[in-house]
């Protein structure tokens, strides 16, 4: 065959693949992409140039209304959708139901917010730290939009560790209305395993990031029919439903920035938890904390288990703080992992009230619902 015809196929094949590659992603994206839409998107500035996306849950139900919105925050490797899923499985929609104001943040890099590019002069490398200035730019959109004097804040995971993280600072007076902070580790003493996956995640990483978004998208219409190696480190399998697992899949994961990963490959092998540059101590920073905490710990987390998870407890400076386990011993219905504390089939019924109430009981009722906040920079309301 002449060398013109070889080189001809080869070239079709590759586009032939591309295309297959490119039909399989946004085949099962659309086959399995969520329904449910925010009731409003903000987007505030960071200090350093980044646009971070707030997805606004507005208050439904004919029960009371309360003074303090509440601020959602998703863990590591994941985006809003960890927090506010189609429903039942979104604990966003599940307070807002409850006559709560919802604000869920998408962190840098992730899903609605400023994502590196070539267009934008945006780069990979952020850490943790600037995660933290996420926040800050958030709470003050927050409060602005709604004239509240304080917020409850819900995270998950990372997302209960950005809290720690503001202890001590000038906006930790907005976390007074109280946090609930569910597997949130700030301690790595009992996660030697974790040792070798945060060097391998380094070694990924290089100067830029873990591309895992492209990856999980790829392999979600084969995912929930059998367990994945290691999935048992993200969550207890058996409580999670098959098809829920194939929809996150495609939607949920993100690609974790090199400066992240390199500060989660310090904390694990040195048990620490402070700032990239090693000169911020965020375990003093909790101990400086005075807001009301609830830590949610479950039996069956290996990311986050309940020893660490009763070390979080113990640094925090708070007068009135909560450790609650959870898991069979315990009275729940299944022994809890990790990220189906909040997606596994029995979290809304289990998990979702547990932290409404304990918010509910911290909250201020409204004499009568205030008007809304106009804002000038809701981008798609429903």
């Amino acid at each position: 065959m002449p060398t013109a015809a070889i080189f001809l196929l080869v070239v079709l094949a590759i586009l032939a693949l591309g295309f297959l590659t490119w039909a399989h992603y946004a085949f099962w994206r659309a086959r399995f992409a969520p329904s449910d839409r925010p009731d409003e998107i903000h987007y505030v500035r960071t200090a350093d140039g980044w646009d971070v996306q707030l997805r606004r849950y507005l208050p439904r139900g004919a029960g009371p209304r309360y003074e303090e919105p509440v601020v959602l925050c998703h863990g590591l490797g994941a985006n809003h959708y960890n927090v506010d899923w189609d429903p039942p499985h979104g604990i966003a929609q599940y307070l807002a139901e409850a006559g709560r104001d919802c604000w869920v943040i998408s962190l840098r890099g992730h899903d609605g917010s400023s994502r590196p590019s070539r267009r934008n002069g945006l780069r990979w490398g952020f850490s943790f730290d600037d995660h933290v200035r996420d926040v800050v730019a958030a709470l003050e959109c927050v409060v602005a939009k709604t004239g509240a004097s304080r917020v409850q804040w819900v995270g998950h995971s990372m997302g209960g560790m950005l809290a720690y993280a503001l202890g001590g600072m000038e906006h930790a007076r907005y976390l007074a209305g109280g946090v609930v902070a569910l597997g949130s580790p700030a301690s790595f003493a009992d996660q030697a395993y974790l040792r070798w996956l945060t060097r391998l995640g380094v070694v990924l990483a290089r100067r830029t990031r873990v591309p895992q978004r492209w990856l999980t998208r790829m392999i979600a219409p084969f995912t929930g029919f059998f367990d994945l190696p290691f999935s048992e480190l993200a969550i207890a399998p058996k409580s999670m439903d098959g098809r829920l697992v194939r929809r996150l899949q495609a939607w949920v994961f993100e690609d974790i920035s090199a400066g992240v990963m390199r500060q989660f490959h310090d904390w694990v092998h040195n048990d620490a938890f402070r700032s990239l540059d090693r000169t911020v101590d965020y375990k003093e920073r909790m101990r400086a904390h005075r807001a009301p905490f609830l830590l949610v710990a479950a039996s069956a987390d290996k990311l986050a288990p309940p020893p660490c998870m009763e070390r979080a407890f113990a640094l925090l400076g708070s007068e009135e703080k909560t450790l609650r386990m959870v898991g069979r011993a315990h009275g729940q219905s299944v022994d809890y992992g990790h990220g189906d504390l909040l997606l596994g089939r029995a979290a809304p019924r289990e998990i979702y009230p547990l932290v409404e109430a304990w918010l509910r009981e911290r909250a201020r009722p409204r004499a009568e619902a205030r008007a809304q906040a106009v804002a000038t920079d809701v981008r798609s309301p429903r």
